[in-house]
């Protein structure tokens, strides 16, 4: 009976990849099997030939920007940079950083005047950030975003076309389909969607039978909402087992990652992704992210530090050297079998990292170390002023005055003698209204 599975899985795979698929493509105007296609043999070449082509898409990229778009004219001009100069993907240094500001400033001057020649759709950023920012998704970037979601997931096993759930909110769901050839390309996926806005005990025990009704395997969503999830079948001897477990959208903490590995068996890839920078990222093999081909990072090795991105491949709406907000580091050096550009951490939003002026720095990682060595089920840090901060802490039942004092003692030495620390034990955190839970915030 596995056997036969296995096989009718192969088989759906191989219809839906080879016709429907391509089908739905080409009614819709969209990309995204030439893109898988692509990958997969680009996955087999040198890193010496992915560079080569990223190289040429770069010129190409330069050629369009100068030729129909007046921002990057004008900036090229001020700078006195022409298209002949661009050589190599070190020449993006060349360009100046694009900031939010500057997109949401310079938004019309960004299109190009041959738009209509690129098929796209209006986007926005889902505002964790602050006020979302509105911008352009070319087709073409769509389509490999989704090529290379299908080809990483197959790294584990996955078959497309094989069940799985959803677990997020409106930023993991389709919400703009403009017909019933997008229900159906939905469908295809073969996709049940939970809002993990709300985890509590009852909603978690309706989503745990209808997965076991389902016989799902698959499960993707918000790190945050699928770790409660298996938190609750933990405290509830509720058992599955999952293949993999797909986390994105939020940091996956070592706590998170350990608890749905243990409850369900799963493998756990983490997912790293920022369609406003054309960015795509798998943890295939533990540890490190394989970068999609289509955009060129610039971060750190050696630490932390603020992403820059340029799509390669969106003429729709160009972005080079676009600063998303997030930290990283660049894998430089890792070991690995994959050819193009490498991860090594994802530490988060900057706005999730917190500066004080005595230039004590507070980031996500270093407080997850910190926690997880106290009876604390969650906390959150708020800078509320120039020199404060509150600490919110939801805490075990065998939580006790003496870690208090010693998280106070602990937290005093993070952020200096000069800034004030409130603490307030909360009975529970509630996501963001995008569904996210964050650790750090700047008020």
């Amino acid at each position: 009976m596995i056997i036969r599975n296995r096989q009718m899985g192969v088989l759906k795979e191989k219809i839906l990849l080879n016709c429907a698929f391509p089908l739905a493509d080409m009614i819709m105007g969209t990309c995204a099997m030439k893109w898988y296609k692509q990958i997969a043999l680009m996955n087999k070449w040198t890193k010496e030939e992915v560079v080569d082509w990223q190289t040429n898409q770069l010129k190409r990229l330069v050629n369009h920007v100068y030729s129909h778009t007046r921002y990057y004219r004008e900036v090229m001009d001020r700078i006195g940079l022409r298209p002949m100069d661009i050589n190599s993907l070190e020449d993006i240094k060349l360009f100046p950083i694009l900031d939010r500001n500057t997109v949401k400033e310079r938004y019309e001057d960004l299109m190009p005047d041959n738009i209509k020649d690129y098929p796209h759709r209006k986007s926005s950023t889902g505002g964790s950030t602050g006020e979302p920012m509105q911008y352009i998704c070319d087709e073409n970037t769509w389509g490999f975003v989704t090529a290379m979601k299908i080809f990483s997931w197959q790294q584990t096993g996955y078959r497309y076309g094989d069940r799985y759930v959803s677990l997020g909110s409106s930023s993991l769901f389709p919400t703009n389909r403009k017909s019933l050839v997008h229900e159906i390309y939905f469908r295809l996926k073969n996709t049940i969607p939970l809002n993990g806005m709300n985890m509590d005990d009852a909603t978690c025990a309706k989503y745990m039978d209808l997965i076991k009704r389902h016989k799902i395997r698959y499960i993707y969503g918000y790190a945050t909402a699928i770790y409660l999830l298996a938190r609750y079948c933990r405290a509830n001897n509720v058992e599955w087992h999952f293949d993999v477990a797909f986390t994105t959208a939020e940091k996956l903490t070592p706590l998170y990652r350990e608890v749905i590995a243990d409850v369900w068996g799963a493998k756990v890839m983490d997912c790293y992704g920022s369609k406003d920078g054309g960015i795509t990222a798998y943890e295939i093999e533990p540890g490190v992210y394989n970068v999609g081909y289509a955009a060129w990072l610039e971060a750190s090795s050696t630490e932390p530090s603020e992403l820059y991105a340029t799509n390669l491949i969106d003429f729709a709406f160009p972005t080079i050297r676009y600063a998303n907000r997030d930290e990283v580091m660049i894998g430089d050096g890792c070991s690995t079998s994959y050819n193009g550009q490498l991860l090594k951490e994802v530490i988060g939003r900057t706005s999730d990292v917190v500066s004080f002026d005595n230039g004590h720095r507070l980031t996500t990682s270093g407080f997850n170390s910190l926690f997880r060595g106290f009876n604390v089920e969650a906390f959150r840090i708020f800078k509320t002023g120039d020199h404060s901060i509150s600490v919110q802490i939801q805490k075990r039942d065998n939580y006790t005055q003496d870690e208090h004092e010693l998280l106070y003692s602990s937290i005093r030495k993070y952020v200096g003698d000069e800034v004030e620390i409130k603490f307030e034990y909360v009975d529970a955190f509630h996501p963001l209204a995008n569904g996210k839970r964050s650790f750090l915030y700047n008020q």
